[in-house]
């Protein structure tokens, strides 16, 4: 599934800092607002990757220090381009200190709004967007724990290649091993001149 330009809106001449979040066919992406909190402090790694925001208190106190977004993190809204509803959210950060690119996360919170495309279309839209507006990113990557199937092949069809696999890198007690998937400048360049992205 490709985006296309006319699915990218105002994506030329970003300035990172009120840089305008895209807006897709199924989903459009914005920044989180008051209102969104009750429903996202139930999924508690979504805007934080950092520390879990589990209850509303914590939650609103991060909110306002920050609003989920600064130079080298943020959290988004994903929500119905037909009529605003909220579906899930996603959020990019520092892969790690010595990685010199992005690792993204994602959910679509309830599950009778997976497997329809919105977080597929999300992803692709996230990711164009922090190329265009983050010229110093040359890699973004993901980290997939290897049971979540529907998840990697997300991954693939947004054009993410398969690096190799971590083990015990998960969340939890028991830490589940993880897939590394990467996509860099390099591919996204090459897929924005290809045929496909040209319409040919």
């Amino acid at each position: 599934m490709h985006v296309y330009a006319n699915e990218l809106c105002h994506m030329s001449n970003i300035h990172e800092s009120r840089s305008r979040l895209p807006i897709g066919s199924l989903v459009s992406l914005r920044r989180i607002e008051a209102a969104d909190l009750p429903q996202i402090y139930r999924f508690p790694f979504t805007v934080s990757i950092r520390e879990p925001l589990d209850n509303e208190a914590d939650l609103k106190t991060a909110f306002e220090e920050t609003g989920f977004w600064t130079t080298d993190a943020g959290a988004i809204a994903i929500v119905a381009s037909a009529n605003g509803r909220f579906l899930g959210t996603a959020q990019f950060y520092r892969a790690a200190p010595c990685i010199h690119g992005l690792e993204l996360g994602y959910i679509i919170h309830q599950a009778s709004d997976r497997g329809q495309g919105a977080a597929t279309q999300a992803v692709r839209l996230l990711t164009d967007y922090l190329f265009v507006a983050k010229q110093s990113v040359h890699r973004i990557q993901l980290l997939i724990e290897a049971w979540n199937v529907p998840s990697w092949k997300l991954a693939e069809r947004c054009a993410f290649v398969r690096e190799g696999l971590l083990r015990s890198a998960g969340f939890g007690d028991e830490p589940a091993d993880c897939y590394v998937y990467s996509r860099t400048r390099t591919d996204w360049r090459e897929e924005q001149n290809g045929p496909l992205r040209m319409g040919l």
